[in-house]
């Protein structure tokens, strides 16, 4: 007999794999209370209908009982040679067994008798005929332990599925619901149908913490990003994770290759109120396996609208910035940094080291550096290295708005001159003009060390006109 392995639809679907050499063609349907499975391999054709609950002997070699109107016939033809068994239900409990052999109809002792021990083992094994009964039996002999035990035992994920489904409905000790969960992950192979179970029992799985960590663990065994990303999506929603399972939870979302999914997952981890700072950094650090800009900075500038960002994350965030490609992307999480957190000296300067680096576009560079600037604190070593990123600048306006942006600040003598030295780069005497005259008053009132680095920068002003407003307002 060749063994029934059953689609992932319940309408008439066919599926085609190898067997002993040869195609092997295998469909289930079921309509109106009738289930049909049927398989063929050209040279072998196996049928079974079913209707109504059937429950099988203990040994797996019997029909035990049928439910009222119930029907069960098997089919079986092999080189044009043909076996039937038909089992109807005659009400109150009693049932009908017929054989035949073509179209002759035989004794059903002993040849039926011995057909049907021959081939229900498998069958059973194969479909969901006698399911509910054989789960109790195993069930009611050996708790869960005995029933994971034969769900394994199974060849199909359909009827695997199944059968977990049966038993996720029993009311299983909480000490064993790990187990359960463990055994079950390891035991259906198909995407869809672990999937399927997963996401129909979260709150029942994840009872203890010791089941939800198994629930995590198994959804590692979901290759499909789309299935996975469902599973996880749900349960995060459901249930609140502590650190320790957030860890295996994007061990697992780190498998998945699809931009979109993994950023599905990350953001909903993220939707969460109680997730920890340590957590919080290793979302961004696995963030950095999303190729794409945009669902990467999706994901940072989430992250960084929680509460209590640490250096460590922010230092983290940075890196996780530092391949993305898109100007408007990387600076829209550094502006978001700029004004939600609180930069030390340290960050600041591998952010500003990075829009000096990697930002080509100076009206984006520009309002990052002038963001910084109007949000954060720095010590007299980080202005500089931000002021002089800015004096480089290739378009002389942009470059005065951000030196300009620092010239509102109350500034210290060494801030003073580097502003007033990295002024000197820009070669527009109209911006360099709006520079000076923006710091004139400052200067001014500073010493004669600033008054010449002033003069330094003004003596670079071709126009005998600006240059003479320049000098004339530190007079």
């Amino acid at each position: 007999m060749a063994s029934l392995s059953i689609p992932g639809r319940a309408q008439d679907e066919t599926t085609v794999s190898s067997s002993s050499d040869k195609s092997t063609n295998i469909s289930i349907h079921s309509s109106n209370g009738v289930q049909r499975w049927k398989t063929s391999t050209g040279v072998t054709n196996f049928n079974v209908e079913i209707r109504g609950k059937i429950e099988v002997t203990d040994d797996d070699k019997d029909i035990k009982s049928l439910s009222d109107n119930g029907y069960l016939e098997i089919t079986k033809t092999v080189f044009g040679s043909k076996r039937a068994i038909v089992v109807e239900s005659l009400g109150g409990g009693k049932i009908k067994k017929e054989y035949y052999e073509g179209r002759n109809k035989m004794d059903w002792e002993p040849n039926g008798k011995t057909w049907l021990g021959e081939i229900l083992p498998e069958l059973v094994r194969t479909t969901t005929l006698g399911a509910e009964g054989r789960l109790n039996r195993f069930y009611n002999q050996g708790g869960s332990a005995a029933a994971v035990a034969e769900i394994t035992r199974l060849e199909s994920d359909y009827v695997k599925a199944h059968y977990a489904k049966l038993l996720l409905e029993k009311n299983i000790p909480p000490s064993e619901m790990s187990n359960v969960v463990t055994k079950i992950a390891s035991a259906i192979s198909s995407d869809y149908y672990l999937s399927t179970v997963l996401q129909n029992n979260i709150n029942k799985m994840m009872a203890t913490p010791e089941s939800a960590d198994a629930f995590f663990k198994g959804t590692q065994k979901i290759n499909s990003d789309y299935y996975k990303s469902v599973v996880l999506k749900e349960a995060l929603k459901k249930v609140s994770a502590s650190p320790a399972q957030i860890k295996v939870v994007l061990q697992s979302a780190a498998e998945i290759k699809s931009d979109y999914y993994l950023s599905v997952v990350l953001t909903t981890l993220l939707e969460e109120d109680g997730v920890k700072e340590e957590s919080l950094n290793e979302v961004v650090l696995v963030s950095k396996n999303i190729p794409s800009d945009y669902y990467r900075t999706q994901v940072l500038t989430k992250a960084l609208n929680k509460p209590g960002i640490s250096k460590t994350m922010l230092k983290s965030t940075v890196n996780a910035l530092a391949d993305v490609g898109s100007d408007y992307y990387k600076t829209s999480v550094f502006n978001t940094m700029a004004t939600r957190n609180n930069m030390d000296p340290e960050v600041q300067a591998q952010v500003v080291s990075l829009v000096g680096s990697s930002v080509e576009s100076d009206y984006y560079a520009s309002g990052t550096l002038k963001n910084i600037l109007e949000h954060q604190k720095f010590s007299d070593e980080s202005f500089k290295q931000l002021i002089t990123v800015a004096g480089h600048l290739g378009s002389a306006n942009y470059a005065s708005e951000v030196l300009r942006t620092a010239a509102r600040k109350d500034l210290s003598r060494a801030q003073l001159i580097d502003i007033l030295n990295a002024s000197g780069n820009i070669d527009s005497d109209h911006y360099l003009t709006e520079v000076l005259i923006s710091l004139s008053e400052q200067v001014k009132n500073s010493d004669s060390t600033v008054k010449d680095a002033y003069r330094a920068a003004a003596k670079k002003i071709d126009s005998e006109t600006y240059y003479g407003r320049v000098m004339k307002a530190i007079d």
